[in-house]
């Protein structure tokens, strides 16, 4: 996602610095908002760390798996492949039933398709409200040009800060007061 703000953090493993929130996830940056010094991971380092670490285990798993003759098989329901029980989850094999159960190479495929359809809606979103409010700028009135820039700079601020907007009520006594209530005909006048 392109962005052209630099943002206040910073990740302790690459060494990167001013990277806006998007670059983290949601519990890095409130770890971060939380405690400043904290040492926080971008999402890169992150995900670097888990393909080390799964292909660690895969290795250490085949070695298992070479050294007992009789490896139980289970049908991963994904890709319809039938694998050793080394090749799942501990969670997958124990929480899902036959059927349900899918390889670790099959749920890590499924969650980098998530994100990256996540990225992809939010980037299209921005594209979305920046064209809006070019096309508000060339034709639309003083109201719709506000509205339309105030949402696009607030779906870039999401991106830069991490924080959604916040939509405030209408003031004091929030959808009208006492006095907006009619008492039938006359309006509460005798």
């Amino acid at each position: 996602m392109a962005t052209m703000w630099a943002g206040e953090f910073a990740c302790s493993v690459c060494r990167r610095k001013r990277l806006p929130a998007a670059e983290f996830s949601k519990n890095q940056a409130a770890r971060f908002r939380a405690d400043p010094a904290a040492a926080i991971k971008c999402k890169k380092c992150v995900e670097a760390a888990a393909a080390a670490e799964s292909t660690a285990a895969a290795k250490s798993a085949q070695s298992s798996v070479a050294g007992s003759l009789s490896a139980d098989l289970h049908e991963c329901a994904a890709c319809q492949k039938s694998l050793p029980t080394a090749a799942f989850n501990k969670n997958q094999l124990r929480n899902k039933g036959p059927g349900k159960q899918r390889c670790q190479e099959c749920v890590a495929a499924a969650g980098k398709a998530e994100t990256s359809a996540a990225d992809a809606a939010s980037s299209a979103k921005l594209e979305r409200l920046r064209e809006d409010a070019t096309r508000a700028e060339a034709s639309g009135s003083s109201a719709q040009k506000l509205v339309t820039a105030a949402a696009a700079c607030a779906a870039e601020a999401e991106l830069v800060t991490g924080l959604k907007p916040i939509k405030l009520g209408r003031g004091r006594g929030g959808r009208g007061g006492w006095r907006g209530r009619s008492r039938g005909s006359s309006g509460g006048r005798r």
